[in-house]
């Protein structure tokens, strides 16, 4: 009887081992699999405006509601007259106070007229004072434009210089604490081959949205209906 019951311990303690043996290279084997196929993160898609004075006064209360995300603000811009005045959006300060307390992420952008790197330099500086310390979420964006149905200051001006004066705009910007960025688009003076090491907010009004970040912000419409707003403004996706 003892020498039976010695057998079945013998026969126990072997099958025990066999599987845990098996079940350390199960194991193995899993977390091997688990290491070639890494978890992909989704992107989240946002809705966003840009706006400034010409969208009247906004309710950001109701433009939050309607599922705006976030929002690119006017801070500011050069007169295209020849004297070309730095002005501030009237509704700028307003605007990012009230989006900001509604939780929307902000951002701004400054409408240049440049015609120098000291000019772009004084720009990105005036953006700077205006802030007054306060943060964003988003970028400071550069945007330049010609003037369609008018003269304007910088009708003259080279691509070149143009894209000259966008860069230490931008560089300014980085080197007093904010990030930038280069609209661009088929209203803008600037192009995209000139600007991928850049941040990129790329307007298209024909974007076929297929869910990938090829730039940072696309714009997507000028004729956006956003329930607080009386006007029609400008839609923005984004994806992080």
């Amino acid at each position: 009887m003892k020498k039976f019951l010695s057998l079945i311990i013998i026969a126990f303690i072997a099958f025990s081992a066999v599987s845990c043996s098996n079940k350390s290279e199960n194991s193995a084997t899993t977390s091997e699999t688990t290491a070639q196929k890494p978890t992909e993160k989704k992107l989240k898609k946002l809705s966003g405006i840009d706006v400034s004075s010409y969208s009247g006064e906004i309710d950001w209360k109701k433009v939050k509601k309607s599922g705006i995300d976030f929002a690119m603000i006017r801070i500011g811009g050069r007169g295209y007259g020849e004297s070309g005045v730095i002005y501030t959006d009237k509704t700028a300060l307003y605007n990012l106070r009230e989006a900001q307390k509604y939780k929307i992420k902000t951002g701004v952008y400054f409408f240049s007229q440049a015609v120098s790197g000291a000019e772009a330099k004084e720009e990105a500086k005036f953006v700077i004072k205006t802030l007054g310390g306060m943060k964003l979420d988003l970028p400071v964006a550069y945007d330049v434009e010609r003037i369609k149905g008018d003269s304007s200051r910088i009708d003259n001006i080279k691509y070149s210089d143009s894209e000259k004066y966008a860069k230490v705009f931008m560089k300014t910007i980085e080197k007093l604490g904010y990030r930038s960025m280069a609209y661009i688009g088929e209203d803008s003076i600037l192009k995209l081959k000139s600007f991928k090491d850049s941040t990129i907010w790329y307007a298209d009004y024909s974007y076929i949205d297929n869910g990938e970040n090829r730039f940072y912000m696309v714009q997507t419409s000028k004729n956006g209906k956003i329930d607080g707003i009386n006007t029609s403004v400008d839609l923005d996706i984004m994806y992080e």
